[in-house]
């Protein structure tokens, strides 16, 4: 299987989040890409301000940090252009 760009990876992010925030190891899990990977994506998609990361301090399942991203309204637009050029 060919290894995918940070294009690719950073376009299935935004997609994936287009129905509800999620959690990194949410992301990576319906990505089936690595932690790392998911974060600095995500993180870089914070600077072009598409995506909004959260810090939860005590996770309700596990007690540790956690970080929740979700779009932004330029993140739900870029979506939407992604979707019609598609």
């Amino acid at each position: 299987m060919p290894k995918r760009t940070p294009y690719q990876v950073r376009k299935r992010i935004l997609a994936v989040l287009r129905d509800k925030p999620l959690n990194y190891t949410q992301i990576q899990t319906k990505l089936s890409t690595n932690y790392d990977s998911v974060k600095n994506n995500c993180e870089e998609l914070q600077l072009y301000e598409l995506v909004s990361i959260r810090t939860i301090e005590h996770h309700p399942e596990n007690g540790k940090p956690s970080y929740e991203v979700s779009l932004t309204d330029r993140g739900f637009k870029t979506v939407k252009k992604l979707a019609r050029d598609a």
